[in-house]
């Protein structure tokens, strides 16, 4: 069995190379009854995948490459429920990954009652965390000034999704959901469109119809900063439980080129929502995510994870990944994201934030990010 910081270091490594799986294995795993294939057609954010519970239940989002010169990893045969990865470059096992299987619900005769399939409205992240992005359109994308990281708008090119889901279609998925045991918190993620609020009535009214329906379901939301704060008391009375405020990028210079829409809101527009959010939403409910591997340089990022958390703000830091149909993104150094998270996990205790207190959403979760493996271990 692996111990914690074993897993933690493996689980960095796949996060940031990710596994190459041969497509002639395809077919060959579908008659064992394993349906993997290929993982990030779109979505929003820096992060897609499929995923995986390593031997001592460490969870993973590995994203599967059909290039061999994209990684080292590569799957091998299962046995036993767990697949051989194996290091092609050292010549050696580097583990044994079980795969989260889909849930049923995925399968094209569910659908909701307006006649929508039910894979549609919102996926399974991890084991039980129900995602969905109820506005699958962004104002960014729109005006060619869009993350460089996501793909948010290439889920509706794919027609993975719709362009708006209603709380009716929401609560009919977490119902399904909940049968097979796939649905004990959610994350809702949204585009943002032109108006004043962000997003956030949409949200608001989404989160009542949940919420009325699913009382006790912890509920996460993502939303930029809002010049008007209100909206972030409206949203925890709307029935949010935990909130991400996304800064994405540390350094400006290179928010300006991988956000340039986003990178005209000001630094301290952020500190105000944060500051905001802790106090409505309470400690270790508030996060950003903070992407890495974009050239800037460790030490610097660091500072400026430092400067997140001693406001109270769990930073959700994720290597970058390319995304098809995108230019390549850079690949992170694992050796170098292993440091980096357990500087920020040792920063994290001294200030007292705690991502395992987390309710909801992708903290909880801890798929994408090392972060919570690393505050674990040390």
């Amino acid at each position: 069995m692996l111990d914690k910081y074993t897993a933690f270091v493996k689980k960095t490594e796949i996060l940031c190379k990710g596994l190459y799986l041969d497509e002639n294995l395809i077919n060959h795993y579908r008659n064992q009854g394993i349906e993997i294939s290929y993982g990030r057609k779109g979505g929003a954010g820096p992060l897609g995948g499929r995923y995986f519970l390593f031997e001592n239940h460490a969870i993973v989002n590995a994203a599967l490459w059909n290039d061999p010169q994209k990684s080292d990893f590569v799957v091998k045969e299962n046995i036993d429920g767990y697949f051989k990865i194996y290091d092609n470059q050292n010549k050696i096992e580097h583990s044994k990954l079980k795969l989260v299987q889909n849930p049923n619900y995925y399968s094209p005769e569910y659908k909701t009652t307006d006649g929508i399939p039910m894979k549609k409205i919102a996926l399974v992240h991890g084991i039980d965390c129900l995602s969905s992005t109820i506005y699958q359109k962004c104002v960014y994308q729109g005006c060619g000034e869009g993350c460089k990281f996501c793909g948010i708008e290439l889920s509706l090119e794919n027609d993975s999704t719709i362009e708006e889901k209603n709380h009716t279609q929401m609560t009919e998925v977490i119902a399904a959901a909940k049968k097979e045991g796939r649905c004990s918190h959610m994350t809702l993620t949204s585009g943002t469109d032109e108006s004043i609020d962000k997003g956030a009535n949409r949200y608001i009214e989404l989160l009542k119809g949940v919420k009325n329906k699913y009382p006790n379901l912890p509920l996460h939301i993502q939303i930029e900063p809002l010049e008007d704060l209100s909206y972030i008391n409206e949203l925890k009375d709307a029935g949010a439980d935990t909130i991400g405020i996304h800064l994405e990028v540390l350094d400006q210079h290179i928010r300006e080129i991988i956000t340039p829409g986003k990178s005209r809101m000001p630094y301290d527009l952020y500190v105000k929502n944060w500051e905001r959010a802790l106090e409505v939403f309470g400690k270790n409910q508030v996060s950003s995510y903070v992407l890495t591997g974009f050239g800037e340089s460790p030490d610097d990022f660091i500072l400026g994870t430092e400067k997140v958390i001693s406001l109270g703000v769990i930073p959700f830091i994720t290597p970058v990944r390319s995304i098809p149909g995108r230019k390549d993104l850079p690949t992170t150094n694992p050796n170098v994201m292993v440091e980096i998270y357990s500087k920020a996990a040792k920063l994290m205790k001294e200030y007292g934030v705690n991502p395992l207190k987390s309710k909801a959403g992708c903290v909880r979760c801890g798929g994408c990010s090392s972060i919570n493996d690393a505050y674990k271990s040390i």
